[in-house]
């Protein structure tokens, strides 16, 4: 997809769409909330919008995939075997077969020695593109840290041997609204880039078109329309398909955004009362700062514009620290340390979360003209 065409229809990604595509620019990872009644149709809206619109592998992964390590190794893998260093190559071959994989398939092994035979049986599997994990908050601790080390160090280990992840690698852990006191292990969550809750309000568009057209299909009537729609629908996804160059392009670009001292003396002011604001009881890390330098440079070009904006400064505090902050508990509240008594501590922070944190943030530090 061109740049400019891009930029005519960046308004109507979705919000999921968009915190996929922020994920891939700043090749990070994403955590998605949302209730547990709609966590199978979150996740299956994610795979349709990995392999329609980004063209790249992925695999769901349910809890009980992610209780041992062996069993998350194994979920993870690639079964196909294809080459998905997606961003060394063009558009047009966005996933396709490696041509020496092809190459080597056709040999044939027969008569090698036992040395040689062990050689040619040796796993080599790449993880997926992209996994998708939910209820990941409830994973074995074991599990979390193999995660961990995945994001780090792009490899995983089996009993047998050491796997890789691709170029293109992201881990979309999904985790329920019902169970979200139950955390992540604090340095997997720390390097999250993003969290983004989804409204079931906001709908599964790519899930109900799919729903559709096999409405469609189903019904013989319309046969000859159905195949009309196919079509259609065919020429819709290929004409919202974003390719490596253009992700390059958007990074590139990212990186290069003009922010002034004016706007980023903004940005530290905002962290620095992010770690004395009442009821916070930690979060505000380096690494997210870090975090939230990046991703206000990175929406810049998705606005269509080379400079950080306050408003960009704004958008990236709320997706950057909602995952991150811990509430404090009354007895931490550090107001106690100055004689707040606990009672008054637990009306403080009773109905305290993140999001209210990050907003009366917004609120008191003066914005730049």
């Amino acid at each position: 997809m061109d740049r400019q065409v891009f930029l005519d229809h960046v308004n109507n990604l979705t919000d999921l769409e968009l915190a996929v595509l922020l994920s891939l620019i700043a090749q990070q990872h994403c955590l998605i909330q949302t209730p547990g009644e709609f966590q199978d149709d979150v996740a299956s809206e994610l795979a349709l919008i990995v392999c329609n619109i980004f063209n790249l592998s992925y695999i769901i992964i349910n809890k009980h995939d992610l209780q041992s390590i062996d069993e998350f190794v194994a979920a993870i893998l690639d079964n196909s075997k294809v080459d998905r260093e997606t961003l060394d190559q063009s558009d047009d071959d966005f996933g396709g077969e490696s041509d020496l994989r092809s190459k080597v398939a056709e040999v044939s092994f027969r008569g090698l020695t036992s040395a040689q035979h062990d050689q040619t049986t040796l796993d080599t599997r790449q993880v997926v593109n992209v996994v998708i994990a939910k209820d990941f908050n409830l994973a074995h601790e074991d599990v979390q840290i193999q995660a961990l080390e995945l994001i780090l160090r792009k490899r995983i280990f089996s009993r047998t041997t050491v796997h890789t992840a691709p170029k293109v690698f992201l881990l979309l852990p999904i985790v329920t609204t019902d169970t979200r006191h139950v955390e992540l292990n604090g340095h997997l969550n720390d390097r999250i880039f993003i969290s983004h809750h989804h409204d079931p309000e906001d709908g599964f568009p790519n899930l109900q078109e799919i729903d559709g057209a096999d409405d469609d299909q189903d019904n013989p009537s319309t046969y000859s329309d159905s195949r009309s729609l196919r079509l259609r629908r065919g020429q819709h996804l290929a004409s919202r398909q974003i390719g490596p160059r253009l992700i390059e392009q958007l990074r590139a670009e990212g990186e290069a955004a003009i922010i002034t001292p004016e706007i980023r003396r903004y940005l530290q002011d905002l962290v620095a009362f992010l770690r004395i604001e009442r009821g916070v009881d930690g979060g505000v890390t380096p690494y997210a700062t870090t975090l939230f330098l990046a991703l206000s440079k990175y929406l810049a070009p998705l606005h269509g514009i080379d400079y950080v904006t306050p408003s960009l400064i704004a958008l990236a505090a709320r997706k950057v620290y909602p995952h991150r902050l811990i509430i404090a508990t009354p007895s931490r509240e550090r107001s106690t340390l100055y004689g707040t008594d606990l009672a008054t501590a637990q009306y403080l922070v009773e109905d305290l979360d993140p999001d209210k944190v990050i907003q009366n943030v917004l609120d008191t530090v003066e914005c730049p003209t």
